[in-house]
């Protein structure tokens, strides 16, 4: 089954095909699908103040790294707790978690729950909380489905006594712990589990072997300038080889991972898009991007006509699958032209329903707010959105031998907090469907990128009125 790697927390709603590959953990069969292009109307791309609370933790923690922040919590809680998750590879990594969180809380039994693709498992917590009853004590939910939620009352506000989370605030990036607040960001709503970032995977021998810099830092700086990517791409392309997978690749790039800003405010426009934009019909006029789909572009991966790929931190899993006949030879950096992205990332939430709060507070704790919890997650390739588990050595030593030996963990660890703002809205995919078929159109017929940008902004605008007028109204705007 093919899948697509890299897609966007905004549109990943209209694309149930695909969800299954875009959590926080990584893709089970590592293939991607890169047929959906931006400029197509199944495109999907790749793409979340706080204070150090230091008085309020635990000496605990400050004194152990394996110490959980206790002090709201009671080990000798008890009862029976339901834990949503999807199926595959999140089965066993919290079937792992509950066997360490029973050491601490032996007389709490959690009932591990899967619920076939994220998609699936989102729909029917999303059916349970309708329903008013149903719903677990404990669920995970992907970054995707967070706009469904947040301007409800379905999940407990975890600022609240007994949770008291405000605490942790300084445990994670801004970008992440703002995005999982509710739409009036009064409410903490869930957990971040885990912040992949957008990265770019690349074949450094073929980097080398066209005098190109081939490694990570150099080769970053080098893309910075627009020019030398574009000069990679036609020197590569000449060769039959590529640099970008589709034409809008570069755009995407250099979007916000949201249409919408924190005061849900339109942001995909100005001079950044438009450059964006003109960038991406370039790449078109001169045939610069692969365009491959399924079985070529699985055959392009290994054969070497890929030299590139836009895609997340969790795809290191997946690639070591899709080119394992190249091990040694690929390795990772940051992206071209000084972008960042979100590459997905997921959280645990605790639904109002929960009968035993207390205690599904206790395991979300462990298994997110401590460094027991996170070793055990990090056997899964996850890479921690809590911030003190990003100074385990198994992200500060880990040297992966599949990228040449290269310190890949702590390369995508160093991005989390450039990731942009990603504040997750229903606006969302209404702003989608006019801007996929406005940039589709805009490439087919070389519109002027100006021109094209301000119609779409004013299409959004219109198409989302109604509705933003109505969820500003429900925060008291």
């Amino acid at each position: 089954m093919k899948k697509m790697l890299f897609v966007s927390s905004i549109f990943v709603l209209m694309l149930a095909t695909v969800l299954t590959g875009c959590g926080g953990n990584s893709n089970e069969s590592g293939n991607k699908n890169t047929a959906a292009q931006t400029d197509t109307a199944d495109n999907a791309k790749t793409n979340d103040q706080t204070a150090n609370d230091d008085a309020a933790k635990t000496a605990d923690t400050n004194s152990s790294g394996d110490a959980v922040k206790t002090d709201t919590v009671n080990t000798e809680l008890s009862g029976e707790i339901n834990l949503w998750g999807s199926i595959g590879k999140d089965t066993q990594m919290m079937d792992d978690v509950i066997v360490g969180f029973n050491k601490k809380y032996p007389n709490i039994k959690v009932n591990n729950h899967s619920f076939g693709s994220l998609y699936e498992m989102a729909n029917k917590l999303k059916t349970a909380i309708a329903a008013g009853s149903g719903a677990p004590d404990v669920s995970s939910l992907e970054q995707s489905y967070f706009s469904k939620f947040n301007a409800t009352d379905a999940f407990v506000d975890l600022l609240q006594p007994p949770y008291d989370a405000k605490r942790y605030a300084g445990d994670f990036s801004d970008n992440i712990w703002e995005k999982f607040h509710s739409i009036d960001g009064k409410k903490l709503l869930a957990i971040p589990a885990d912040a992949p970032p957008g990265v770019m995977y690349y074949r450094a021998d073929i980097m080398e072997e066209n005098g190109f810099p081939s490694d990570p830092d150099e080769l970053a700086t080098y893309m910075e300038d627009p020019d030398n990517l574009m000069n990679m791409a036609q020197t590569l392309k000449a060769q039959g080889k590529y640099i970008l997978e589709y034409d809008t690749e570069i755009l995407d790039m250099m979007s916000d991972s949201r249409f919408f800003d924190k005061q849900l405010n339109y942001n995909h426009t100005g001079d950044k898009y438009i450059k964006g934009l003109d960038l991406s019909k370039k790449v078109k006029q001169l045939g610069l991007a692969a365009n491959f789909d399924g079985d070529a572009w699985n055959q392009a991966l290994n054969n070497g006509k890929l030299a590139m790929i836009w895609s997340a931190s969790w795809y290191l899993s997946g690639i070591k699958v899709d080119s394992k006949d190249n091990a040694g030879r690929w390795r990772a950096c940051r992206q071209p032209l000084n972008t960042y992205s979100v590459g997905g990332g997921s959280a645990f939430v605790i639904p109002s329903q929960s009968k035993n709060k207390e205690a599904a507070w206790a395991f979300v704790e462990y298994a997110l707010l401590s460094l027991e919890g996170q070793k055990v997650l990090l056997k899964y390739n996850s890479l921690p959105a809590f911030k003190p588990a990003q100074q385990l050595p198994e992200i500060t030593e880990s040297e992966e031998p599949f990228l040449g030996g290269q310190k890949a963990i702590e390369l995508f660890a160093s991005l989390v907090d450039k990731m942009p703002p990603d504040y997750p809205s229903s606006l969302d995919e209404a702003a989608w469907k006019v801007w996929g078929p406005g940039i589709e159109k805009a490439m087919k017929t070389n519109q002027d990128s100006r021109a094209a940008l301000q119609q779409i902004t004013d299409d959004v605008e219109k198409a989302v009125a109604k509705d933003k007028a109505e969820l500003l109204k429900s925060v008291g705007q």
